[in-house]
């Protein structure tokens, strides 16, 4: 349960939605701009571990690096090794395209993989020499969380409640999610309350995921809750406000 918590972190959504390309002037997209926070991760009253986010421009083309680390801490330790993941995507065509994708896990290497995307053949190879055949739609699991920010960037106004299915590529599976907004509340994180939007999976009876969105912090994540059957609440939140600027819109609520 463990091990299932800490790489949870990483899939704080599952979900596809258009990205927005850049403008005339060349400036980046608010959904993509650079930020940086820390997490807890907890079940029930335990701290399990310490995860951090981290977006950053990669080329200056509309390119980004999106990575995660997550860090267990107390008993934990004797379960699993820390976990990094690295996204590196770019935007084109006002689309989110994957270029590579890394899981490592310290303490078992056997389950480390690499994932390169070819999207004028609509392959991606990996594990090792394995090609696959993926949609147009497909992304990692990390890119997958910017598209949802910039789903929710692009309507400040009136929330995109209609349920939406977004795809993501794993390292022996494609798999499709549908996420569903339902609404804004308060919630409740390490670094205080926060008013924020609440997003579901929806569709998958045996599984409840619920996480929440800042506004005011350029829609990073700031809480997620995950119980499969009666199982007790695993749950991420943010410990601290981000350490980088993050700017989405005058018109944000």
């Amino acid at each position: 349960m463990t091990r299932i918590l800490l790489i949870a972190a990483s899939l704080l959504l599952s979900a596809q939605a258009p990205a927005q390309d850049t403008d005339a002037t060349g400036a980046s997209n608010a959904a993509f701009a650079p930020w940086k926070a820390s997490y807890s991760l907890t079940r029930g009253p335990l701290t399990l571990g310490h995860a951090e986010f981290e977006l950053v421009d990669d080329d200056g083309q509309n390119c980004h690096v999106y990575r995660y680390d997550a860090k267990p801490v107390g008993l934990a330790r004797l379960f699993i090794g820390q976990l990094h993941e690295v996204s590196e995507f770019c935007v084109r065509d006002g689309v989110i395209r994957t270029q590579r994708f890394e899981f490592r896990r310290d303490d078992e290497p056997e389950d480390n993989f690499v994932l390169n995307f070819d999207w004028d053949a609509l392959t991606v190879t990996g594990p090792g020499d394995k090609e696959r055949q993926i949609p147009e739609d497909a992304m990692d699991r990390l890119a997958i969380q910017l598209a949802v920010r910039d789903l929710l960037v692009s309507h400040p106004d009136a929330l995109p409640t209609e349920p939406r299915n977004f795809t993501m590529i794993e390292d022996d599976r494609i798999k499709t999610y549908t996420m569903q907004v339902k609404g804004r509340e308060v919630v409740k994180t390490p670094a205080g309350e926060l008013q924020a939007i609440r997003v579901e999976r929806v569709k998958d009876p045996s599984k409840t995921t619920i996480f929440w969105v800042a506004p005011e912090l350029g829609y990073i994540p700031v809480r997620v809750e995950q119980r499969k059957n009666d199982s007790e609440v695993l749950s991420i939140a943010l410990r601290k406000l981000p350490e980088l600027p993050v700017s989405v819109s005058a018109n944000a609520p």
